[in-house]
């Protein structure tokens, strides 16, 4: 009996799916070819222990060389005659030593602010280490004078919990304005070391406030803080050094968190429309009207301390005067002013805007550049 012979004609479904196999592992195969050199680098050796990703060494003996620069400059303060015991007196060798250090030719003064920042902090653990002396500081590489400028408000504690975040900052000097202050809040400012006291008979209006705060200062930068709310030092920092290094004005950037349209507050609205109007959409909501910022020499001088009474004039002005506006963080400010109370003023701030908007409309015109393409006013004599 002869065995029936197996058909060798496979059925389309059958073909079907083995097409079908073949072409997923021809994508996997593409898939590993195209894979970026970096995951490619990610794998081991055979037979090796040792990892051919070598990106992090720098960077960990980058962090490792800060350390021990600082603790043998901080050894060195310690026994030198200028040393002391004094907090503050530590804080500004560290400051004024990291700084002289970041700038030395052979550093990459283009590294991520993140990364700048931990060398600071690795530079200053190795010189207190070396010196022997604790204290609480957020080293900045800048090289120009800087200052910070608030308006205190009724609450002592508040005082004292933002400013204990400021002097951990190389700052020359820290302007507090006190409109109509208690006896102990005076004197709460007035023991502080590098602190300069408006005092005010009656209470002020707290950008007046800072304004007046601007023009008693003569640095080269100007970093304005709530006097209310604290924002942690390793923040501020960072407007600082933007400042200095890559902008005029430097803001607070909540662009992250604005939401869609109908969930943002009345003022916010005002300052997304007065920045798409002036043609800046890239600074979406974000103002001068937000603390903190920074200002440099250069925007002080072409604004005025003045303007800044009115933030969203000052804003508006430093646009059309073509200062270059940058961000130098995100800072959530736990200010009421910024949720529902600061909802229910926005006619101050529509105000605001309005003297802004005409402010800008005196250097750029009634259309602030924007063509008008549909109507004739030739008809009209114009």
């Amino acid at each position: 009996m002869m065995k029936k012979r197996r058909s060798t004609i496979r059925s389309p479904r059958s073909a079907t799916a083995s097409k079908s196999r073949a072409r997923v592992h021809r994508d996997k195969r593409r898939a590993r070819m195209k894979r970026p050199a970096s995951a490619k680098l990610g794998r081991r050796v055979r037979g090796s222990s040792r990892n051919i990703v070598r990106r992090k060494v720098p960077t960990l003996k980058i962090q490792h060389r800060d350390y021990s620069v600082g603790a043998s400059d901080g050894k060195a303060w310690r026994e030198s005659p200028s040393s002391s015991d004094d907090p503050l007196g530590i804080g500004e060798a560290i400051h004024r030593q990291w700084s002289r250090r970041f700038h030395e030719p052979a550093r990459h003064k283009n590294a991520a602010w993140s990364n700048i920042l931990q060398s600071g902090k690795n530079y200053a653990a190795g010189f207190i280490q070396g010196a022997g002396q604790p204290t609480a500081i957020t080293p900045v590489p800048i090289r120009r004078k800087a200052s910070a400028v608030l308006c205190a408000g009724a609450s002592e504690t508040a005082l004292q919990e933002v400013l204990a975040q400021l002097e951990t900052l190389p700052l020359q000097e820290i302007v507090i304005v006190l409109g109509d202050p208690t006896e102990r809040m005076f004197n709460l400012g007035r023991t502080r070391r590098n602190t300069v006291i408006a005092s005010l008979s009656n209470s002020v209006d707290s950008d007046v406030g800072r304004a007046l705060g601007a023009k008693l200062t003569g640095v080269d930068t100007v970093l304005f803080v709530d006097g209310e709310h604290a924002v942690h030092a390793d923040i501020l920092a960072r407007f600082l050094w933007e400042c200095e290094t890559n902008c005029d004005i430097a803001l607070n950037d909540l662009s992250a968190r604005m939401g869609l349209f109908h969930q943002r507050d009345r003022v916010d609205r005002f300052h997304e429309f007065l920045n798409a109007s002036l043609n800046r959409e890239d600074l979406t909501i974000n103002s001068m009207s937000v603390l903190p910022y920074a200002v440099n020499r250069h925007a002080l001088d072409t604004l005025g301390a003045a303007a800044l009474a009115v933030p969203a004039k000052a804003h508006a002005l430093a646009i059309v005067n073509g200062l270059k506006i940058g961000f130098g963080g995100s800072a959530v400010n736990g200010n009421p002013r910024n949720g529902i109370e600061r909802d229910a003023n926005w006619r101050i701030a529509a105000g605001d805007h309005v003297e802004a908007w005409r402010e800008a409309m005196s250097v750029r015109g009634s259309r602030l550049l924007f063509n008008d393409s549909t109507r004739n006013r030739s008809v009209l004599g114009e």
